[in-house]
């Protein structure tokens, strides 16, 4: 990329607003992936619609390949440049524009870190509820990183997500920049819009479609009273059979996140130990609300389900220290594997919550014939898994064992009636198993979908399809 060409993103964005030298692309050659590098030509950090529409026109009218990016933690490598090109990273679009509580709506921009937002709204007493951390109620220094612009990319789920939904359900309107550099809004503050749901196909797209600006996003009153149920297993049937007694008795919890035994003793040997049982199979962790009688009496008959279900010890949390620190503990399991293994592969399959116990079994199978360990960390109540396989790079091999390993994981989720992913996107990393849920006319139906708005392939190229 000639330096004329640096020259012009700088126009647009200003001086400092172009990275270019080698030194400074080494930080964006990789995502959350961590398997994956590709070397971008430039980065590039527009400030507001106009300049991003700007940077895009630029690109499209050069030939250049355009990535979004906005914290970079995406886990499929759908914020890495494949195909080299210029990043348009969203760090600098990072305001919440407007807070429209007679609507229930908040306008943001997509570099918006999503606990900013819940940080905000929970001193108007109100949520965005697609809490991808319990963030506001945990300790302040450990803040959480990923944007509202790669969470609609990637239409990501959270904790909450089996009360309120994923992304897409909280999404009103959205303003997006597409080829060749035309800056489109879609929806607004309204309940429905007429025709086809362009909120749903851009979400989830992974940026191969559109560049998401700003959003409008769904907020809601937050409750009186949060109540945490703990409950520890014997074994993995047991609490899988357990999270679908939960859900079949009518009970409506926030969240309900499961760790088998390998994940807690990650969190437990660092700084976030809270206490979960090490001798435990595995651990349920739900949360109910409601008015103070009404989330007691939603606590009580969750705790009674688990205990008719074999759970081995059932603990209503009623302390908001405690609780706190036990959501901070699942929030940081990921990053506790460092204490069990120097290397892992995380995969995002889901699965009919009824298979869970399967799965589970499945992924440890997996990891075993190679030599290999599995920590399993996931949204129970969604059937959303998140297997972390364990491995060492200064072993030969092992890297590539451990991405075959999560490769066989996803196609048993496929066959067991789920999906290859439920929130990290397909990204780079996944793109050779869309065969395994689709056949070439539905391919070919999305194919034709991405040249109707990208018609030069440049948006996000090399993600998504085999």
């Amino acid at each position: 990329m000639d330096l004329s060409f640096i020259k012009r993103l700088e126009e647009v964005v200003g001086r400092g607003g172009v990275l270019y030298r080698e030194v400074d692309l080494l930080v964006y050659e990789s995502d959350g992936t961590l398997a994956l590098r590709g070397r971008a030509d430039a980065v590039v950090f527009p400030r507001s619609v106009e300049e991003m529409a700007k940077v895009v026109e630029l690109a499209y009218s050069h030939g250049v390949p355009i990535v979004g990016r906005g914290s970079g933690t995406s886990l499929s490598g759908g914020a890495v440049a494949a195909k080299g090109g210029i990043v348009i990273s969203t760090a600098r679009m990072n305001k919440i524009i407007e807070v429209d509580l007679a609507n229930e709506v908040a306008v943001v921009q997509a570099g918006v870190i999503n606990d900013w937002i819940n940080a905000y709204l929970s001193r108007l007493g109100y949520q965005y509820p697609v809490d991808l951390g319990y963030q506001y109620m945990a300790d302040p220094g450990s803040q959480r990183v990923s944007t509202i612009g790669g969470n609609i990319a990637h239409n990501s789920g959270g904790v909450k997500c089996f009360k309120y939904g994923v992304t897409v359900n909280q999404l009103r309107g959205l303003t997006v920049v597409i080829p060749p550099g035309e800056v489109r809004r879609i929806g607004g503050k309204e309940f429905e819009q007429p025709g086809y749901d362009l909120i749903g196909l851009v979400a989830g797209s992974e940026g191969t479609l559109a560049l998401v600006a700003e959003a409008v996003v769904r907020i809601t009153p937050l409750y009186e009273a949060t109540l945490t149920i703990l409950a520890s297993f014997k074994d993995l049937y047991t609490a899988g059979r357990a999270v679908s007694a939960v859900i079949a008795s009518g009970a409506m919890p926030v969240a309900m996140e499961l760790m088998d035994k390998l994940a807690v003793e990650a969190v437990e040997s660092g700084p976030y130990a809270a206490g979960l049982p090490r001798d435990a199979e595995a651990v349920l962790l739900i949360q109910v609300e409601g008015s103070p009688p009404g989330a007691a009496a939603e606590a009580d008959k969750v705790a009674k389900v688990l205990r008719e279900a074999g759970a081995a010890q059932v603990e209503i949390v009623d302390d908001p220290n405690k609780a706190a620190r036990l959501w901070a503990a699942r929030k940081q399991a990921f990053g506790a594997m460092g204490f069990v293994g120097p290397n892992y592969v995380v995969e995002d399959g889901t699965i009919p919550r009824k298979r869970l116990a399967e799965a589970l079994a499945i992924a440890r199978s997996a990891a075993a014939k190679r030599g290999l360990r599995v920590a399993n960390v996931f949204h129970a109540g969604d059937g959303n898994l998140h297997p972390l396989i364990l491995y060492d790079e200064r072993k030969p091999g092992e890297r590539e064992k451990a991405i075959e390993a999560g490769e066989e994981i996803l196609e048993a989720c496929v066959e067991l009636g789920g999906t290859i992913t439920g929130e990290h996107g397909v990204g780079y990393m996944k793109k050779r198993l869309l065969a395994k849920m689709y056949g070439e006319a539905e391919i070919g139906i999305m194919k034709a979908i991405k040249a109707s708005f990208d018609p030069k392939g440049l948006l996000n190229p090399g993600k998504i399809f085999p």
